[in-house]
């Protein structure tokens, strides 16, 4: 019991000396990139948010002696279902655990003083348990959903055939019978389009992703959302749909087009979702947040660039100038600050910063750099 307890306070030593905030970053970048989970676009918020979630469970058993509770399984249980009907395969997510573990072990060992690692050695095993217990689960579910797609029938069919579609090869024997059972013709240009329901669970995505089909639309479920092909505009116009639904459709397209349209919907419509919109979207209202998204690295390089400098009092300041036009009386007035107070404001946020606000191009890249805080959850909500 005593090296128990010695190996909890080791750990809460470590941790109390280590910024969780970076460390979750580094834990979810030991797996991001591979092609196997980035195939499906995970969001990245979505991901972090679950692996510091994991970080806590981990950290509570390795310090206190407490495993995951029968409820928090039950979350693993219902995010695998989820995982599942996204069609991301049971291996994967398991597969990510363990990098994560292998990659968090390695730290820990790291962050260690020589005279704490030998208190250490048993948390190895408590990790790789974590990890053993929650890929069983993933496994588990998994294998219920793989029996269930197969009563499904055109569900698993659909989705490998808009797969063939997204990487622009040709189609296979099997992606021609069910294009004809469907009614859909692979030669001809169709419309990629998106739905989702964020009220309502994956079951019903998936039953309205096979009403779908039945329209003569290629149409899969990935969780909480649809994505597919159609030839005619709103295949969905005689579908009841949820009153929260959020959903966009392109023009037509051929061949490797199209699933380069379903990539940007799915920005499109979770940006869209995020904002509180419903009904149908205009995807070109959103073309500044999708290119952002497609570059992250670009996205945060701006915002450090425009933001990363600025006190609180002058990324408020940039915050109410962007969100009011750039028009100075409306900005003062919500501050609310005297206008020569104001201008006082930009002309050192312009000094500071490097960028021109009283210039189209600064007022385009503070308008991206703000953009991209919102969308990222670092702008403060309004007082």
């Amino acid at each position: 019991m005593a090296a128990v307890v010695n190996r909890g306070e080791v750990v809460r030593r470590i941790i109390e000396r280590t910024d969780m905030d970076q460390f979750t970053e580094r834990v979810l970048d030991s797996f991001w990139e591979t092609d196997e989970f980035q195939r499906f676009q995970p969001p990245r918020d979505r991901v972090r948010e679950w692996v510091r979630w994991n970080l806590d469970l981990v950290n509570r058993w390795l310090i206190e002696g407490r495993p995951p509770t029968d409820s928090e399984l039950e979350t693993f249980r219902a995010h695998a279902r989820d995982r599942a009907a996204e069609g991301i395969p049971g291996d994967v997510i398991p597969a990510n655990f363990r990098r994560a573990a292998r990659f968090a072990w390695g730290a820990l060992l790291d962050a260690a003083t020589d005279a704490e690692r030998p208190a250490l050695l048993d948390s190895a095993d408590l990790l790789f348990e974590y990890v053993d217990r929650v890929s069983r689960i993933y496994f588990e579910e998994s294998a219920k959903a793989a029996a269930s797609a197969a009563q499904r029938g055109d569900e698993s069919s659909a989705r490998a055939l808009l797969a063939r579609i997204d990487a622009d090869q040709a189609p296979l024997p099997e992606d021609h019978q069910l294009a004809d059972r469907i009614g859909f013709d692979l030669a001809r240009a169709s419309r990629a389009f998106v739905i989702t329901a964020p009220r309502r669970s994956a079951e019903y995505h998936l039953e309205l992703a096979g009403q779908l089909r039945r329209r003569r639309a290629v149409a899969v479920s990935e969780g909480r959302r649809i994505v597919g092909l159609a030839m005619s505009r709103s295949p969905w116009r005689e579908l009841e749909l949820d009153r929260s639904a959020v959903l966009a459709q392109t023009g037509a397209a051929i061949r490797g087009e199209r699933g380069r349209n379903l990539a940007e919907l799915r920005i499109a419509v979770d940006v869209a979702v995020a904002r509180g919109h419903r009904g149908e979207i205009r995807p070109e209202d959103f073309f500044a947040e999708v290119l952002l998204r497609r570059s992250p690295r670009i996205a945060g390089q701006i915002k450090a660039r425009v933001y990363g400098p600025l006190n609180e009092e002058l990324a408020r300041t940039l915050d109410l100038l962007v969100q009011n036009g750039f028009e100075r009386g409306s900005t003062a007035a919500a501050l609310p600050v005297h206008r020569n107070t104001l201008r006082d404001r930009i002309h050192r946020i312009s000094e500071i910063t490097g960028v021109d606000l009283n210039s189209a191009q600064g007022r385009g890249l503070a308008w991206l750099a703000w953009l991209e805080r919102r969308d990222s959850g670092s702008q403060p909500g309004p007082d």
